[in-house]
Parts: C-alpha cells; sequence; structure tokens
C-alpha cells in the first residue's frame, strides 16, 4: 500500500482553477455538448474495432462491450464537471408518485434538528431543507425490525453532480443478509446547493433513523458508492467531531472518492495521476470539486482536510470508528486513496473488512454493463457476510 499523503499545511488552490471553463456557458455549451455526443458516431465504431484484439484491452478477461461502455461512459462524462449537466437526477421539492417506484415507496425527510447543526455544517449560504428518501422494501417499516436486523442508510453516488437515490442502492446486498431495511438519501445535489447541503442532507437522514424512528444507532449502516462513500466519511466525521449523535454500527463503501484534492495536484503539477486512469471508465476532474463547494467559498482548501479527503488524515483520526467493509477493484483508478484508508483504519485499531476483486473497475457493483459478473457477484457474497458479523 501507497503512504496516506503527508499534509501538515494545506497545498494552496491556484484561483484559476477555480473559474468555470468557457463552454459551462451557452452558446459555448451547447456547442460543445454536440460535437461530444456526435463525435461518438466515429468513436464506437473505432472502438469495436480496436478492441476486438484481446491485447488493446485493459485486462484481458474484459469484453469488447464492456470496454466500449467503458470508454463511452468516459467520452461522456467529462460534461458534467464542464458544462454542469446532471443526468439522471429527480426533484428534491416534489413527491414521486408510487407509480413511478418498483421496489420502494417515498418519504419526506425532515432537516436535522438545528443544536444538531454546529461546525462544518453550518453556513450563512445554505439551509437544511426537507428532503425526499426512498424506503426498501416497498411497503415495510424502517423500524420494524427482527432481533438481529439492521437498516441501512444509502447515499448515492454521482460525483456529487449527477444521479438519484430513488432504486440505485445495491439491494442485492441486502436481501441476502441481516440488513432487512435501506432508507435511500436524495440529497441535493451540487447544483440544487452547494456545500454543505449534502452534509445537512445526509445528517437529516441519519437523524430521521435515530430520533425520528428510534432506531438504535448501533443497528443503524452507512453505505455509499463513489461519492456517496465520500458522504459517509464526512458525517461519520461530523458525528465523531462534534458528537451531535451517537455513531452508526458500521460503515460500508462501494469505490468511494475519498481524495477531494489531489485533481487540483494533478492539474497543478504538483501530484502523479491516479493509478489505472487509462483503463478505468471514470474521468475525474478539479471542477466537480468547485461545483461542490461553490466558486464563492472562501477556503477551497478544505477540500484537502479531513471531511473531505479522509486518506490524508494523521493517525489517531479514526480512533473508536465503527467496524467498516470497503470494496473497490484492482483496476480502479481509486485503489490507492483506498488503500490509504485501510491503512489509516487499521492503524487506529479499527475492524476493516478490504473487499479487493480482480480486473473489477471503479463502481462496479452498480453498473451491471462493465467488468465484471463474477466480481459484483464475489463483492455481495463478502458484504452480506461482513453485515451478518455484525453486532
Amino acid at each position: 500500500m501507497s503512504p496516506a499523503p503527508a499534509n501538515p499545511s494545506r497545498p494552496k488552490i491556484a484561483s484559476s482553477l477555480l473559474k468555470y471553463p468557457i463552454q459551462n456557458y451557452q452558446p459555448f455549451k451547447g456547442v460543445y455538448i454536440l460535437l461530444r455526443v456526435s463525435s461518438l458516431l466515429v468513436l464506437v465504431p473505432f472502438w469495436g474495432i480496436y478492441f476486438s484484439l484481446p491485447s488493446n484491452r485493459g485486462r484481458r478477461s474484459w469484453k469488447v462491450s464492456e470496454c466500449i461502455v467503458m470508454h463511452l461512459v468516459k467520452w461522456i462524462m467529462p460534461l458534467n464537471a464542464e458544462c454542469g449537466i446532471a443526468p439522471a437526477s429527480v426533484s428534491k421539492v416534489r413527491e414521486l408518485r408510487e407509480g413511478d417506484l418498483n421496489e420502494t415507496h417515498f418519504v419526506w425527510i425532515n432537516p436535522a434538528k438545528e443544536e444538531r447543526i454546529r461546525g462544518m455544517a453550518r453556513d450563512g449560504r445554505v439551509k437544511g431543507a426537507k428532503v425526499p428518501g426512498y424506503v426498501w422494501p416497498k411497503g415495510a417499516k424502517l423500524d420494524d425490525l427482527g432481533d438481529e436486523d439492521v437498516v441501512g442508510l444509502f447515499i448515492h453516488g454521482g460525483g456529487y453532480m449527477m444521479g438519484n437515490g430513488t432504486e440505485t442502492f445495491p439491494r442485492h446486498s441486502s436481501n441476502r443478509s441481516k440488513m432487512k431495511r435501506i432508507l435511500s438519501l436524495e440529497y441535493r445535489l451540487c447544483g440544487d446547493s452547494p456545500h454543505p447541503a449534502q452534509l445537512l442532507d445526509a445528517l437529516a437522514a441519519y437523524a430521521h433513523l435515530v430520533e425520528t424512528l428510534n432506531i438504535d444507532p448501533k443497528r443503524i449502516v452507512l453505505l455509499g458508492a463513489c461519492a456517496g462513500g465520500n458522504l459517509v466519511m464526512m458525517l461519520a466525521r461530523y458525528l465523531y467531531k462534534e458528537k451531535v449523535l451517537p455513531m452508526p454500527g458500521g460503515l460500508m463503501l462501494f469505490s468511494p472518492v475519498l481524495d477531494m484534492g489531489i485533481d487540483f495536484e494533478i492539474t497543478q503539477g504538483t501530484a502523479k495521476p491516479r493509478p489505472n486512469t487509462d483503463i478505468d471508465w471514470l474521468a475525474t476532474s478539479h471542477l466537480a470539486n468547485v461545483r461542490l463547494l461553490g466558486q464563492d467559498h472562501k477556503e477551497p482548501e478544505i477540500l484537502f482536510g479531513p471531511y473531505f479527503s479522509s486518506n490524508r488524515t494523521p493517525p489517531g483520526s479514526y480512533t473508536a470508528y465503527p467496524p467498516t467493509f470497503v470494496s473497490i477493484g484492482d483496476a480502479e483508478s481509486l485503489r490507492e486513496e483506498n488503500e490509504q484508508l485501510v491503512e489509516l483504519l487499521r492503524g487506529d485499531g479499527v475492524d476493516v473488512t478490504f473487499d479487493v476483486q480482480k480486473d473489477a473497475v471503479h463502481d462496479f457493483i452498480s453498473m451491471d454493463a462493465i467488468p465484471s459478473d463474477q466480481a459484483r457477484e464475489s463483492a455481495v457474497q463478502s458484504a452480506c457476510s461482513w453485515v451478518d458479523r455484525l453486532g
């Protein structure tokens, strides 16, 4: 494992990196999107020919179709950060009809109590808001639990820019374990409100379980995928530091984004690119993190701090943290920062299960069109076993 980056003082972010590019504004935005999408008419056939040779695939076990899908997603993904679009997002102020949901039902989550909001969660620009949540399975009560059952609070991924929490959670790793209930949070994306809106919404969902439904925190597992994993670690750090509510019984992270500062360092030439960036479909950008904070944030360097970059914390930062499950692919670009977090957790005596799946890429657990079915099944089995050992 690579040692966690030492940051006794936070690096300075160049002011030029805090500005949105020209393609964020019309008419350049429309032209840029059109050119990038239309170029796929040439790129997709080319990729089909190129990846027909096994030696051109990132891993020989990957299928041609999987390689094409990964490169297609990677080609389109920069539009989110550069142009500010938010695909697959849903309204945070409108209740979904029951007919729109197959496996879940809708609930409103009220803002956390004012006395729960301190420190990092307090910001004059952003206030708590009522946000949607989705309960799995449909028609179930979150607090209707068996003696050993646990509840999952799931936070979806999407780089804080896109996606939704409707039915995107890894329920296949829940219906085979004692995690019989899941509350999936529809938090505000950065296009809705900048930080700390996302932390406030996650805190509200946790308070909904602990205070509104009176569920024992030891029976709650925080689950997060991709940026949702980052928000899980942010919420856990907030609970640990501010002590406004007890810590949960466990943390479960699937391909979490952990280092929110490294993309600035890469762009400024002070850090090497993440490993596996040439074969993974994930395309990260410092612009996504600028959008998260908002251009008017007075201290963007907080992205290097423990709330945003949990792999950069000093020893002793995770003492008394709950059992933690981390699942990644060995071919994903976030592997190194996840290894750093696991090393820090273990160094502080945390019970950590580190699940690394061969030839799997970023967020393989959620996307069936990328490698591989075998990795997904293996990760699900590991996750279920971990859940069943809790308590």
